[in-house]
């Protein structure tokens, strides 16, 4: 007795929906990138650090058991919040806060991590972040580090800061950074 072959129309019938559900989302996707425009912001901020004294904003929170706590000593974890002006002065318009972890990471102290975040407060860019991730040569004048990310008007934010450290005042432990952001974002 021969058999006969059922052919069914199931399969092809939902791979051609399937196809066509598919294409219509992938023209979505291109229409809608279409629409995107990448805008760059360039800005120079200064940050007012105090690593010591009753106000200070730099501090170190832990370190290897029987060592100095130093910013050249491999493995000290740092936190800091700094307060972030328009310009060099202390009485400049506050723009926000610089938040986060600075390590020093090679065994000669010369190299630090940093994770770090630009938090914003001002009327301009109230709420946004920009989020900063590295590791550089801290003995430099000038310190590189990525820009990763970003949040509210920096959403999707990548390229890369600069630290340069101004002026130290060791009576007080206060230091004025400048810092140059140039980033790309939506």
């Amino acid at each position: 007795m021969a058999t006969k072959a059922k052919f069914s129309l199931v399969f092809p019938v939902s791979s051609a929906i399937f196809l066509v559900m598919l294409l219509q989302f992938a023209s979505t996707i291109l229409a809608a990138d279409d629409k995107v425009v990448i805008k760059e912001t360039k800005m120079t901020v200064y940050l007012h650090d105090y690593a010591g004294g009753p106000n200070a904003t730099f501090l170190p929170m832990v370190g290897f058991p029987g060592k100095l706590w130093s910013l050249t000593q491999f493995g000290t974890l740092f936190v800091s919040d700094d307060l972030i002006t328009q310009g060099p002065e202390l009485t400049s318009p506050m723009l926000g806060r610089g938040q986060g972890i600075y390590m020093p990471m090679s065994l000669d102290g010369v190299n630090a991590y940093v994770s770090f975040s630009l938090v914003f407060t001002n009327k301009a860019y109230n709420g946004s972040t920009i989020q900063v991730q590295g590791n550089s040569n801290q003995l430099l004048a000038v310190s590189e580090y990525g820009v990763v990310s970003g949040t509210g008007k920096f959403r999707y934010a990548t390229g890369y800061i600069t630290f340069e450290t101004l002026s130290f005042d060791p009576s007080t432990f206060y230091s004025l950074i400048r810092a140059n952001v140039s980033v790309r974002h939506d």
